[in-house]
């Protein structure tokens, strides 16, 4: 019996009709039964600096402590100008925050990302997957999930239909971020 998981889905976007939430959503109906999810809310994360960093301001510890509870981070980034968000950014940062008191680390993490362009988030996920790397982060390498033309892909409930290749390519991602999480934990 496999043991139960916990995954933190994080939206690179603030959007409140974000195309990546819904990627994330989409994540929620492709979960086994021993995976629990929840989703990490950032918007009232101040901008990082080290003159405000202690005491930790609260809505940076209770992201902190979701993400130290979570097995598996699933992120969900758009593309901004070449590469992922810089509230993202911000929220990585604060994680690593205070020094000695890193909350990410050694954490498994997938990515995925769409975008209404050609680029499938290709340059944002390249970026983040090397920050995350010197973090720490154990990110498998395939596959990959890269939505190009997402706004063709929404229906008019504004729920997010995926083609068939592309739903079995999530699925595989998540399968593999699991059984990582799996081993980890033996």
């Amino acid at each position: 019996m496999e043991r139960n998981l916990k995954v933190v889905g994080i939206c690179g976007s603030l959007r409140e009709d974000s195309s990546n939430k819904r990627l994330l959503d989409l994540a929620k109906t492709m979960l086994p039964d021993y995976v629990e999810y929840e989703s990490l809310e950032y918007q009232d994360v101040p901008v990082f600096s080290q003159d405000i960093e202690k005491p930790v301001p609260e809505p940076v510890q209770r992201i902190k402590d979701q993400v130290e509870s979570a097995d598996v981070l699933l992120i969900a980034t758009p593309q901004y100008n070449g590469s992922f968000p810089g509230n993202l950014k911000n929220a990585i940062d604060w994680m690593t925050r205070p020094g000695g008191h890193n909350s990410i680390y050694g954490k498994i993490a997938g990515i995925v990302g769409c975008t209404p362009g050609q680029s499938g988030t290709m340059q944002a996920q390249l970026h983040l997957r090397e920050v995350l790397s010197h973090l720490g982060i154990q990110v498998p390498a395939k596959p990959r999930v890269m939505i190009s033309g997402v706004l063709d892909l929404i229906d008019e409930d504004g729920n997010l239909q995926l083609p068939e290749v592309e739903v079995n390519n999530y699925q595989k991602m998540l399968n593999e971020v699991f059984k990582l999480a799996q081993i980890k934990s033996l």
